[in-house]
Order: structure tokens, then sequence, then C-alpha cells
């Protein structure tokens, strides 16, 4: 089984991670969407009930906003009844408030006939998608219009829905994203921070590589999405020119390379990188290490790295919360356990992170370690200090990373509504291609798909 436990009965505000708010709603229901009107003002209140402060205007000060917006009914498909505007309405709404565009502080809300719950994974994705990049707003809520249900959309492909509760339900899933603060672009480029022989010989990018091309095979990594898929081509060429948007590029892959005493990541999808076809210079170079509460891209000398992937943060909290090992180099010149070795390593050498769901893994060959929904109930987006917490907290639990009797060389875990994360031990038995035994482990040990991801209540 996948490992993720029943709706969990914790109480947000009892959580230390959890902080009082300030929500602010913009705009109001169509008079068609009597539902949606209902389900605002429940929902306000549910945010008051909790603690949070609720205010009709900002100078952007918040971190919350909610717009409520009209979708038309129609024979239609959903994506096709979703309106462009140009600009687009968060756009439009966050250039008024002073906030960024894209901030992951805004969440559109709107009214829809369907029932969500009844389409297929792949299918409600899609619409979500839509509704973001047709609003650019990060997150979308879809109220049925009889209220039996509400969905919750995030950029990773999550849409759990609710059918009892909504506004409660709702309120915990919108707050849990707020207290999570985006990190994904703290970090500082160090320039020339590597020499150009110790880069040149670097095997990593050649790793990375090699297992982004193999998890392509195996449907681990999906093809990139223009974002002209969802919006018109005027609306993409905007997007590109003003906000560098330009496809969705899913999954991410990292190593830590002893010789660079340093962690290579696949660079963010933001610079148009096919992680299935990924070029050398498509990776990036990290210190594993914060300093200053920021992240060092270790530049080699004379290039102009490009910037890590979201996930980078959660890779170096990772690196930073497991023992370590003593490596030495080999006749061949691979890296191998050596108790008397000259080099101390992270126990991970390196792992992927993958929007596929799982229904089983073989426990023998692949520890799967369940999400800790009493202190986490319901995840966290990408590239934000919480998740990173998420990963340190996930690898303390896990037997085969504390344990060293235990001899399985493999740690999966499932990233509540969008996938996994996953990684290999320097343990004995470990092939000397970085990734290869993990990626084996998921091609004979493990049944996923990536058309349907779990959605947990």
């Amino acid at each position: 089984m996948t490992g993720v436990p029943d709706r969990p009965t914790v109480k947000l505000d009892e959580l230390p991670w959890w902080r009082p708010l300030v929500v602010q709603v913009a705009g109001q229901a169509h008079p068609e969407d009597s539902a949606l009107g209902v389900f605002v003002r429940q929902l306000g209140a549910a945010f008051e009930e909790q603690g949070h402060t609720v205010v009709e205007s900002s100078h952007g000060d918040v971190d919350l906003l909610l717009i409520v917006t009209h979708i038309p009914n129609g024979p239609g498909p959903l994506c096709e009844r979703v309106p462009e505007q140009s600009p687009p309405l968060s756009a439009r709404t966050c250039a008024e408030l002073g906030l960024r565009v894209g901030s992951r502080r805004t969440v559109v809300i709107a009214q829809v006939p369907e029932h969500l719950a009844d389409l297929r994974h792949t299918q409600v994705v899609e619409i979500g998608r839509t509704v973001m990049a047709r609003t650019a707003a990060p997150r979308v809520v879809l109220v049925n219009r009889d209220r039996r249900e509400a969905t919750l959309f995030t950029m990773e492909g999550g849409h759990p829905t609710e059918t009892g509760d909504l506004a409660d339900r709702i309120r915990d899933r919108l707050v849990t994203a707020a207290c999570a603060r985006d990190v994904g672009d703290r970090y500082d480029v160090v320039h020339d921070a590597l020499p150009p022989t110790a880069w040149a010989n670097s095997p990593a990018p050649g790793h990375l590589t090699d297992a982004g091309r193999r998890m392509g095979e195996l449907d681990l990594l999906p093809e990139p999405v223009r974002i002209d898929r969802y919006v018109s081509d005027a609306l993409a060429s905007m997007y590109r020119e003003y906000l560098g948007w330009k496809r969705l590029s899913e999954g991410m892959l990292f190593l830590y390379d002893p010789g660079l005493d340093a962690v290579v990541v696949t660079a963010s999808g933001s610079w148009d990188v096919d992680k299935r076809a990924l070029r050398e210079d498509e990776v990036t170079v990290l210190h594993p290490h914060p300093h200053g509460g920021r992240l060092r891209v270790l530049a080699p000398e004379g290039v102009d790295p490009k910037g890590p992937s979201v996930e980078a943060w959660e890779v170096c909290a990772l690196l930073s919360a497991v023992p370590t090992v003593r490596l030495s180099r080999s006749a061949g010149g691979h890296w191998v356990l050596d108790p008397d070795g000259e080099r101390t390593a992270p126990l991970i050498r390196g792992g992927v992170h993958a929007h596929v769901g799982v229904s089983c893994a073989d426990d023998t060959v692949i520890e799967s370690v369940p999400p800790n929904r009493e202190l986490y109930p319901y995840g966290f987006g990408c590239g934000t200090d919480l998740v990173a917490d998420v990963a340190a907290d996930t690898v303390a639990r896990s037997r085969a990373v504390n344990d060293a009797s235990d001899r399985r060389r493999f740690v999966r875990w499932p990233m509540l509504y969008h996938g996994e994360m996953a990684v290999e031990l320097w343990k004995p038995g470990l092939p000397e291609q970085p990734l290869q035994g993990l990626l084996d482990a998921y091609a004979e040990s493990v049944r996923y798909t990536p058309d349907h991801v779990d959605q947990p209540l």
C-alpha cells in the first residue's frame, strides 16, 4: 500500500507551524452563482473562527488573497468555458494591490456545475491548470453549484475534493498552504566557486542526464507542457515576455558529488528544461548547507548557472538530516564505501521527485515511509520551508536511514497530493552508476502510474 493514513483529526491551530493570517476577499459572486456566494461567506466566517483576520481591502499586506470570479455555465466542456482576460484576473488584482504576479498567496474561487470527484485524475489536473493559466493564479478552488463538494487545485497537480464541512476543510487546506513560506528563490550565486577542471571532471551531470533519460522511458517524467496548451497565443506570448512562463517541466533529480563536496540538482523548469533530455549545462551545483537562511549556488569558473529546481531546499534538508558515511575512490575511479575513506558524505547519494501515484511497493527492496499527518496533515507546495521540514521529519522516521543493520538501499515516501520522493543510500551492494539501483527498484519492485495520484482526505 502507499502508506497514506486516513483523514487526520488534529486541530490545525494546535500545530507548531500554524500562525494567524490576514485574509482578503476580492470580487464578489456573480448573480448566477448563489452557491458560491454562500460558500464565500461561510469561508470568511471559518477563517475568523480559527483566529484569522478577514479584511475587505489592503495594500497587498495579506497572507491570503481570495479572488472570487465567474465561470459561465453551458453545454461545452469546463476547460472551454473558462474565460481568458488580458491582463489575467489574478495578475490585474495583484498589480492593483502591489502583490507579485503569481504569488502563492493568491487563490481564485469559482462555481461550476460539474462534480469533479467523478472525473479521472488526469482530467481534473487539466481543468485545474487551465483555470490557473487563464487567471494567472497558482491555486484555485472550484465549488459545485449544489454545494456538495469543493476542490482545491495546486500547481503540483493536487486536487483534493471535500464533500462535507466544505468551508472548514477548505479553510484548513488554504491555511496550511499559506503558513508555508516560499524559499525557492532564496539563493545566492557564488561566482567562480569551482575550478573549471573540477567541474569538467565531475561525473554528476552525465549521471543525471542518464537517469533523466531513463525516467522518461519509465514514465516517471512526463513530457513538459507548454503554456499555450491552456491559453491563447497572445496570452502565452505575454507570459513568456513579462513573466518568463514558458512551459511546465515536472520532476527533479539530484546527486551528491563527493569529489565536489556539493549537491548537483536539475535546473528549474522555468529555464525551459526537459528533464528527460538534460543537457549538462541544465544542472546546478549547490553547497549542501544553507548559510544565513539562503542557499549558495556554486558556479564553475566562467559559467553563469541556471537557477536550481524549487525542490533544492528540500534536497539540502534531506542531506543535512541523515547520518554520514566515509568514502574512497575505487581503482576504477568510482566512490565506494570505506570506513577509513578520505571523504565524509551524507548517507543519501541521490534521489528523484516524480509526479506519479504508487499502489504498492516491495518493502524488502524499498522502504515506504508514510506521511506524518498528525504534524503535517495536508502537505505543502514545492519550494517552501515547511516541505523541507517534512523531508527532514520523514528521513528521521526511516529505518533504512537510521538503522545500520537495515540492508535496504532505497527509501520512498508519498508527497501528499502530487507524487513521490525517493532516495538511494550509500550501503553495500549499491551499483556504481548513481540512481541506477533506485530506478531499477521502480522498474521491478514498485507499482506506479502517472495517470492517478492519491488525493487523501
